[in-house]
């Protein structure tokens, strides 16, 4: 990650990838106090393949002693010292020049994790909780796993926000600017418009799942979450099949849930979250995947009403209730073991 070392401290100074220096509070990205300093100073900008700096000052500033000419572009090289307002100022040591990224950055250690597209925290062996980029609107979203919780369990956070899970506290640092380079074609596509076609075996061991949409099709392969999602399929396809209103198709308990599959809540959350970033690393990071299961107080429900489910070579046929599943308990435990 992209970075200067600051004069005075140990931290590193992470680089947006438009990244401005000044005076200025809550304009400039890294603000300086000393008086010769403008209120924008200068910029610190990637361009694809690069990072170069550029000059918008006053008084001027300097690359390894020599003096930028104003308003021009200037590659940076790793290790460049740079100075702002005077050339006897502090220097600022160009430590890395790796392409832009989103972090987390630990508030009590300084310790910097790359943000994935769906991150869950404080981590994925012991999700509670889960950062995930919506590509339909262009937002960060933090949300509570908690099945239980309401929509107010979700809410949008920003650059610079901070964010607190179990002992853990971070920084958001959104240094890379997503859904810029978008391919139009895939914007405002979510996993809703993708069929789900469940490949069972015939003891229910393995479910293997396909996304398709169109041209698209992407293989997933076996993970004990598959069944989760295997289970809430059977839910929506038989309340499809009794001609239940959409808005009320598919919702299942979640204690029912936890019975039936004999799991605790916290596995179940943990299965569900699970389920959303495989399938969210699988796609491209413009398709939404966080309706994947949809959730309200106390249930949830597939988010995907274009399903087909096959043993072998055969489709399954399901009457219009739950039904019974073989060998629920037994996989559910044994999903402990596999690696999500």
């Amino acid at each position: 990650m992209a970075c200067l070392q600051h004069p005075d401290r140990d931290q590193p100074v992470y680089l947006l990838a438009h990244h401005t220096v000044g005076r200025r509070q809550g304009v400039a990205d890294t603000r300086i106090t000393l008086p010769e300093i403008s209120g924008i100073h200068a910029a610190i900008q990637w361009t694809g393949s690069h990072w170069i700096i550029r000059d918008v000052s006053r008084n001027g500033t300097w690359v390894n002693g020599q003096q930028l000419i104003p308003a021009k572009n200037q590659q940076l090289q790793l290790g460049d010292k740079i100075t702002f307002g005077r050339a006897t100022n502090p220097e600022w040591k160009v430590e890395n020049l790796d392409p832009p990224e989103n972090l987390l950055i630990d508030r009590e250690t300084g310790e910097a994790t790359t943000l994935e597209s769906y991150h869950l925290l404080p981590d994925e062996h012991d999700p509670i909780a889960s950062l995930h980029f919506n590509p339909t609107n262009g937002v960060w979203i933090y949300e509570i796993l908690d099945c239980n919780e309401n929509s107010d369990s979700a809410k949008v956070v920003s650059h610079g926000a901070r964010v607190d899970c179990a002992r853990n506290s971070w920084e958001l640092f959104l240094g890379n600017s997503q859904g810029t380079t978008t391919e139009l074609s895939l914007k405002n596509l979510c996993i809703a418009d993708f069929r789900l076609r469940y490949t069972v075996s015939h003891h229910e061991e393995h479910v293997q799942l396909q996304l398709v949409k169109d041209d698209m099709k992407q293989d997933l392969p076996a993970r004990s979450h598959n069944y989760l999602l295997l289970y809430l399929a059977r839910a929506r396809i038989s309340d499809i099949k009794r001609g239940i209103d959409p808005a009320d198709q598919g919702w299942v308990a979640v204690d029912l849930a936890t019975r039936e599959l004999g799991i605790t809540i916290n596995h179940l959350n943990t299965q569900i979250f699970r389920a959303r970033k495989q399938i969210a690393d699988s796609l491209p990071d413009a398709i939404d995947t966080s309706q994947l299961v949809e959730r309200r107080a106390y249930e949830m429900r597939l988010g995907c009403t274009q399903l087909d489910i096959f043993k072998g070579s055969q489709r399954e046929e399901l009457e219009a209730s739950t039904g019974e599943y073989p060998r629920i308990k037994e996989l559910a435990q044994e999903s402990d073991l596999t690696p999500a």
